[in-house]
């Protein structure tokens, strides 16, 4: 059987990540257009995030807001598109280093509100006790604090982001040194002048976070890394 089904593993929406300019139709709509089956939604959880939209809101309201945007893309795919939960998470005084979180349900997430004030060390902890897994996210991105091997399991070794200079080819190489990482791929998707050009390929469509976390622990997938469409969209951004 090939491999043949499309997953994102990272993408934002507008109603949580502000960088972002899409909503549920422009994620659902797009993602079907570029032949993917399913997408992981990691909204960036920290305290900017909050302190854009909500700076006065307790820490379960927080919560809830973080969790509107999977859920309204969820509730606009109907079905034609699975969408699961997941986030991009970064921690006090660290730059912009960021994590990638996946097969967390949204108890997870209202059970550890405050997840996003401690650091990666207590973090990994959490994740790992919960049976899920834990990435860096464009570890060779200037400004990035690299992780430990026993604190994360893998990083993301193409960043299909087209104006971040996410330095992929460095990331294959530090994969190299640790050969208990897990190499994964995601668009970082921000809106719609970027195409989707990243994730991962599948035998058959992941429709839920234990399936996810199957797939990717057992190695059963190829990263996607369409370079191509990615220089295309840089071109068109930036106008050169």
């Amino acid at each position: 059987m090939a491999y043949r089904y499309k997953t994102e593993l990272h993408c934002h929406s507008k109603y949580v990540s502000s960088c972002s300019d899409v909503g549920a139709k422009e994620i659902v709509e797009q993602y079907l257009e570029f032949g993917y089956s399913t997408v992981v939604i990691t909204d960036h959880l920290h305290e900017g995030t909050f302190q854009h939209w909500i700076p006065e809101a307790g820490l379960d309201e927080r919560m809830e807001f973080f969790l509107n945007g999977y859920r309204k893309v969820k509730e606009y795919a109907k079905g034609r598109l699975n969408v699961l939960l997941g986030c991009e998470i970064r921690f006090p005084n660290t730059g912009g280093t960021d994590f990638l979180v996946y097969g967390a349900d949204e108890d997870f997430f209202k059970n550890n509100p405050d997840m996003y004030r401690h650091e990666r060390y207590w973090m990994g902890s959490l994740v790992h006790n919960n049976g899920c897994m834990f990435f860096q996210a464009h570890p060779f991105r200037f400004g990035m604090m690299l992780a430990e091997d026993y604190v994360v399991d893998g990083i993301e070794v193409f960043n299909g982001h087209p104006t971040q200079k996410s330095h992929n080819r460095m990331a294959e190489e530090w994969m190299k040194e640790y050969p208990s990482f897990i190499g994964i791929s995601g668009s970082d998707h921000h809106g719609l002048e970027q195409y989707p050009d990243a994730g991962i390929l599948t035998e058959a469509p992941i429709t839920s976070n234990a399936q996810l976390l199957e797939v990717l622990r057992s190695g059963a997938f190829v990263c996607i890394r369409d370079t191509d469409t990615m220089e295309s969209c840089r071109q068109k951004i930036l106008g050169t």
